[in-house]
């Protein structure tokens, strides 16, 4: 799969975002993304795969994390096993839901451990009117020409170029630990994204 002859849709922190009515692009690096995955986030113990700032906190409101109907974060441990598997932690949500499941269930939500996919910036979400949650999407490993195919299925902070879940991170060699794992590395990663057209096994949301 390619982009087409492109224009510059918009910049983020200097660097081009490519449009050509079907197909975005952009270069970026690849931060390692846990969010879904059940065993995401949480209080300090049991231990969790990410920072519990990265979910969002009392003070700034949560977005990370599937809150009560007091705002607080919904702890697993209420229902069978198979909708919570890690007793004592949060919920992790992601922008794509799998809505068979209620909001509650871990398995509403798009598991970074298990499912390949990439992550949009929400300036870029917003500049098109095509639907980019379940979208065909792409990554390029431009130091080794490896390519994946995957989906779009999270929504990332409007200034930050370049995300994806454990999943892509170990599919590309990479640490699959939130913390510290990914690549810094700002002019390796090509990303691709072709809203409004479903990658395949998805729909769009």
């Amino acid at each position: 799969m390619s982009c087409q002859e492109q224009e510059v849709l918009l910049k983020i922190n200097g660097v081009p975002v490519h449009w050509d009515g079907e197909c975005i692009e952009y270069i970026g690096e690849m931060t390692c993304c846990a969010d879904g995955a059940p065993n995401c986030y949480g209080p300090k113990s049991p231990p969790a795969l990410d920072y519990l700032g990265n979910a969002g906190s009392p003070e700034t409101g949560w977005w990370g994390v599937v809150t009560d109907d007091s705002g607080d974060p919904y702890v697993q441990g209420f229902l069978p096993e198979d909708a919570h598997p890690y007793p004592g932690l949060y919920i992790s949500c992601t922008a794509y839901g799998h809505y068979e499941y209620p909001q509650y269930d871990c398995r509403c939500w798009v598991d970074a451990r298990k499912i390949r996919y990439s992550v949009i910036p929400s300036t870029v979400r917003m500049a098109v009117e095509p639907k980019f949650l379940g979208c065909q999407a792409q990554i390029i490993d431009k130091h080794s020409g490896k390519e994946l195919n995957c989906v779009c299925a999270e929504i990332g902070p409007s200034t930050h170029m370049g995300e994806a879940s454990i999943a892509v991170c170990k599919y590309f060699g990479l640490s699959g630990d939130p913390k510290d794992g990914g690549s810094s590395d700002k002019k390796r990663w090509q990303y691709r994204f072709w809203p409004g057209q479903a990658a395949k096994g998805w729909k769009l949301i």
